[in-house]
């Protein structure tokens, strides 16, 4: 290789340990892995330098970036000490190679338009997603933008080229803002190299600098020829190769048509020779006022309402930029203390990102380069505000991102789409969590819930993090799409938890839920004593047949046919896979095929088909087939879980639904399961009667997660009557009467579980509790709510039997009672020990004379009335 066509950056000094500034950077791939990376920009050697992409001949304008000459470049990113307040674009730099692969020209094809290769499935919403109030931002009017004295900060003035300090007003590399090095000789400068006033390409008009980038200068200027409106215009190669502009301006041509809502829209790529005779290229973009995220969380840019003297910081940073390069225009313009957003404003805003992001890989591309400084917020908008590392999918040569962000597997990989889902995680996290730093970069991996207090409150958003920034590519979300709807369910369940105001949604994986389980649990006591058979136990095949089952995917082969079929009878279903199978799935797939297992959703059609009919073993033999054909996946562990459950393997299946939950954060149904197998495992070992430290921490450690969950569903949507139930049993279990009752009073009227809610609030109060922790309050509190059941009600005399009863047995281990206490009628009868026997004496005749099958239970509770009965003299 040429020296031309071949350079690597290498580190410069740095005037402060532990400081980074500066954008854009090219390192080795191999250099990427070392943890131990300076991530200031590097200065350039040409022994070194490789810059990954062939030079090209203008017939050949589509390959890719060229090789720049280093003897005619002009000033060059500065280097600068470390700082931890800005991570700056990193640059990998591969194999020689074109950056855009044969095929990804071909598709684009001569006119470079991007056409979306599917819609995405998620709706447009509304800023905030109708669900969070998001800072109001101020849109900064462009002369306001404007930076009035721009130049680098001191500290941050080194030659590009040796390292050394130069354009110091005092002391070592003491000279002018503009000039030579004295030890390289290389030219540098430290202001904008655009004055006010010049004219690029005959159109644009520079009205001033408004930030620096990993480029150089990024200029405000007015469009004379469109109607004087205001763009932006950033470097594109620092190179006066004439040849290596033309490639440059030709390889990002194709930005031009990226046509999103949320993207940033390019106008055009201009060149422009300066009094040297040294040719730059420029991009040519909207103007966008607002703040970047990085902005708003940062001294500068933390308040709501941006003062005027902010402004001048808050001009739209298009590009790899460093906000400390912007200029010395105040004391502590250059704090970078980070101020972390809330939880639910952070997710807002990802979710205009997602969508933005999606439609790149819609046309084939990768963004590359996610992180804070390049989302953009304006006062209706999200965008993203600098396309300077979108490549195609599996395109190499230069890859651009910033150490901190960047999949640690794109060195190998390539750009892919699970690329950009990690840094939009990681972009999440450091909007919301103190990540620890080393070298001015965010290191790798999540703190655990124990160190940080977000992620203990939030187990669903940290879930929602582990999966986005999994180490495996494969275990990430698959598409934004997928992770777009995760990231909107945990939003919903974080909003409804934090103000507790319910925000139910019909899932988009998930059928409803079948029925509900454990509702009439904690009667189990009353209807088993007057009738054996009706009392409900824990019965994990009641979960099983309740829980929601995943729907259909649409993009799935058969997808249609199964959509259609979903309702049809479990053998119905099986006859019509045994026929299709024998013709090679012609009527399904619309073609023939040799493939016994050509849709995975056919082959779980047909185990849950199986299940149905409580055929477990086949279910489980096919799902085991299947899993071998088609892989694993979180819809294979829900069938496999299922099973599990109707085998009574609970540990089995809370183990295959934890593994659902963790791929699926933001859904219902994995919850739901994780509660109630968790609930149901405690249960059993609670009946174990083991007297262990190690038993006891196990039990209380699932009650805990089952009442986490619990409670987060039932704020989340009070149409999941499971978790007011459940939580309710959960907090009887752990003594809190109150907790108990206040799930269940929010059971709305309109649900057919209402009554069964009520009455199950009166035993709360009332039974299954010694004596000793009843209070006449809770007495008296019961009996309100019975009086006020309506006579229809099926289980009001046995309430009024439990009542009385328990008031019954209090009046008598409280003999010293204030006879005047109020009130001093319980339910029609006198609140002392001879008014409550009466009372239970006629509730005991009333059931017996209902109870018409069994005679010797008729006898009993008429022996009861007898026993209990008020002394007489006869």
């Amino acid at each position: 290789m040429s020296e031309h066509q071949k350079r690597t950056y290498t580190a410069t000094p740095a005037d402060e340990a532990g400081e980074v500034d500066l954008g854009t950077q090219a390192v080795g791939r191999d250099e990427l892995l070392d943890d131990d990376l300076d991530v200031g920009t590097q200065a350039a050697s040409r022994d070194e330098l490789d810059v990954g992409t062939v030079a090209a001949s203008r017939d050949d304008l589509d390959v890719g970036t060229q090789a720049a000459d280093l003897a005619d470049l002009d000033v060059g990113t500065q280097a600068a000490a470390p700082d931890s307040g800005n991570t700056p674009t990193d640059r990998v730099s591969g194999p020689s190679r074109p950056t855009m692969p044969d095929e990804g020209i071909a598709a684009f094809g001569s006119s470079r338009r991007l056409i979306p290769r599917n819609r995405s499935m998620v709706h447009d919403r509304r800023l905030g997603s109708g669900l969070v109030e998001l800072p109001k931002i101020t849109d900064i009017e462009p002369a306001d933008a404007v930076l009035t004295h721009p130049v680098i900060a001191e500290r941050k003035r080194f030659c590009w080229r040796c390292g050394k300090p130069v354009g110091r007003s005092a002391g070592p590399g003491k000279g002018d803002l503009t000039g030579e090095c004295p030890h390289c000789g290389s030219r540098y400068s430290f202001v904008p190299g655009l004055a006010r006033g010049t004219l690029v390409a005959d159109q644009y008009e520079i009205t001033g600098a408004i930030a620096h980038g990993g480029l150089g200068w990024i200029y405000l200027a007015v469009d004379r020829n469109v109607s004087d409106r205001p763009v932006v215009l950033k470097g594109l190669l620092n190179s006066s190769d004439s040849e290596a502009q033309a490639v440059a301006v030709a390889e990002r041509q194709f930005l031009a048509s990226v046509n999103h809502p949320g993207i940033v829209k390019i106008y055009n790529f201009v060149e422009h020779v300066n009094e040297y005779g040294d040719r730059f290229g420029y991009i040519v973009m909207e103007y966008i006022g607002g703040q970047t995220l990085k902005q708003m969380t940062t001294d500068e840019g933390s308040s709501r309402s941006i003062s005027a003297s902010q402004r001048r910081f808050s001009g739209p940073t298009s590009g790899p930029t460093d906000t400390d390069h912007v200029a010395e225009v105040s004391p502590g313009g250059e704090n970078d203390d980070d101020h972390l957003l809330p939880v639910e404003i952070a997710m807002a805003y990802m979710l205009e990102v997602l969508p933005a992001v999606g439609y790149l890989h819609s046309v084939g591309l990768v963004y590359n380069d996610v992180k804070p400084e390049n989302i953009m917020v304006g006062s209706d908008e999200v965008k993203l505000i600098d396309l300077g590392a979108v490549s195609p999918i599996n395109g190499y040569g230069h890859l651009y991102g910033t150490p901190g962000f960047q999949a640690p597997e794109i060195v190998k990989t390539g750009p892919q789409i699970a690329t950009d889902i990690y840094s939009i995680g990681r972009t999440l996290a450091a909007l919301t969590l103190d990540l620890p730093k080393a070298d001015g970069r965010y290191l790798d991996g999540l703190p655990s819930p124990e160190d940080s207090a977000v992620l203990a409150d939030n187990p669903s958003y940290y879930l929602l993090l582990q999966r986005a920034t999994a180490t495996d590519p494969a275990e990430r979300f698959a598409s934004t799409d997928e992770m777009t709807t995760q990231v909107l369910n945990v939003l919903r369940e974080i909003v409804a938890v934090h103000t507790g105001v319910p925000r139910p949604s019909l899932s988009t994986v998930f059928t409803p839920q079948r029925s509900t389980f454990g509702t009439d649990l904690m009667l189990a006591p009353v209807d088993g004593f007057f009738d054996p058979d009706q009392a409900a136990f824990y019965d994990p095949v009641d979960i099983a047949r309740a829980l929601p089952l995943p729907l259909v995917n649409p993009l799935d082969p058969a997808a249609g046919l199964l959509t259609s079929a979903a309702l049809s009878d479990p053998r119905q279903t099986l006859d019509s896979i045994h026929a299709a199978r024998a013709d090679g799935f012609t009527s399904l797939l619309g073609r023939p095929t040799e493939n016994p297992h050509p849709s995975l959703e056919i082959d779980l059609a047909e185990a849950r088909a199986h299940l149905e009919l409580d055929d477990v073993d086949t279910a489980l033999e096919l799902l085991r087939d299947v899993s071998a054909h088609h892989g694993d996946s979180w819809r294979m562990q829900w069938y496999m879980a299922i099973c599990a459950l109707m085998n009574d393997e609970p540990e089995l299946a809370y183990e295959r639904f934890s593994d659902v939950l963790q791929a699926m954060p933001g859904e219902v149904a994995p919850k739901l399961a994780v509660a109630g197998t968790a609930e149901l495992i405690g249960r059993w070992f609670s009946d174990e009667n083991s007297s262990s430290d190690q038993h006891g921490r196990r039990i209380t450690e699932l009650f805990d997660i089952a009442a986490h969950h619990y409670h987060d569903l039932w704020l989340t949507d009070h149409a999941i009557v499971t978790a007011a139930f459940g939580l309710a049993r959960l907090a009887v279990a752990a003594g809190k009467v109150d907790e108990a009752i206040e799930p269940l009073d929010e059971v709305p009227p309109t649900s057919r579980h209402f009554n069964t809610a009520r009455a199950t609030a009166v035993l709360a109060l009332v039974h299954g509790r010694p004596m000793s922790t009843i209070t006449r309050e809770h007495i008296v509190e019961a009996a309100r709510r019975v009086g006020v059941m309506p006579d229809s009600e099926p289980r009001k005399q046995r309430l009024l039997l439990i009542v009385l009863g328990t008031a019954l047995g209090w009046v008598h281990e409280n003999p010293d009672m204030d006879p005047d206490l109020q009130p001093t009628v319980l339910l029609g009868y006198p609140f002392t020990e001879p008014g409550l026997r009466a009372g239970t004496e006629r509730c005991l005749r009333g059931l017996a004379r209902q109870t018409r099958v069994n005679r010797d239970h008729r006898f009993m509770l008429i022996d009861l009335a007898n026993y209990v009965r008020p002394d007489t003299l006869f």
